[in-house]
């Protein structure tokens, strides 16, 4: 057990276990609630990063984070698509890149889950770490127009999550090339 208590897979479960009060303050249906969600979304991208390292600069890698980090991100950003979705927060057509990105999130962790139970190490690809960090500061920016009322933020996380939408197509495909076609 104490293996498993590390600072980085506590930052992991903690980003986990804040999801409902992200949730929560969509539900509020204010400003504030508005707030609420987008500051425990801000402080899941940071957890994610420090968790990571954390990870490298202590050696505390562990298999269980190697497989809840992934996971809790993919949960972090599926979670936040559909309530941005769900609520209206974007606009309708930003419904093309949200459904892009719950897709591949789906796709890969399958593809994840059979490359390690056949024994391979899924190794995370610059271009998913990238993918990730811009599908989170999309979700920032479409939370702080949600927050503030500003068009022009709402618009730029939009661009964004077109953006991220596009790099998680190619690195899905990446992914798709290495541990699917190349077997």
């Amino acid at each position: 057990m104490k293996k498993f208590l590390t600072i980085p897979n506590s930052l992991t479960m903690l980003r986990m276990l804040l999801l409902p009060v992200f949730a929560v303050g969509f539900f509020m249906r204010s400003t504030t609630g508005f707030v609420i969600s987008l500051l425990v979304f801000t402080f899941c991208c940071i957890t994610d990063y420090l968790d990571g390292y954390y990870a490298r600069a202590f050696r505390q890698t562990t298999k269980i984070g190697q497989i809840l980090d992934p996971l809790a991100d993919k949960i972090l950003i599926t979670t936040s698509v559909l309530f941005i979705t769900g609520f209206n927060i974007i606009s309708q057509y930003a419904i093309i890149p949200a459904s892009v990105i719950l897709c591949r999130e789906v796709i890969i962790t399958s593809i994840r889950n059979a490359s390690e139970r056949s024994g391979e190490n899924f190794k995370t690809s610059l271009l998913a770490k990238w993918k990730t960090a811009i599908q989170m500061l999309s979700i920032n920016l479409v939370l702080l127009a949600a927050v503030t009322s500003s068009e022009s933020m709402l618009r730029a996380g939009e661009i964004l999550l077109w953006v991220s939408s596009i790099v998680a197509v190619c690195s899905g495909l990446k992914y798709f090339r290495e541990y699917i076609l190349e077997q």
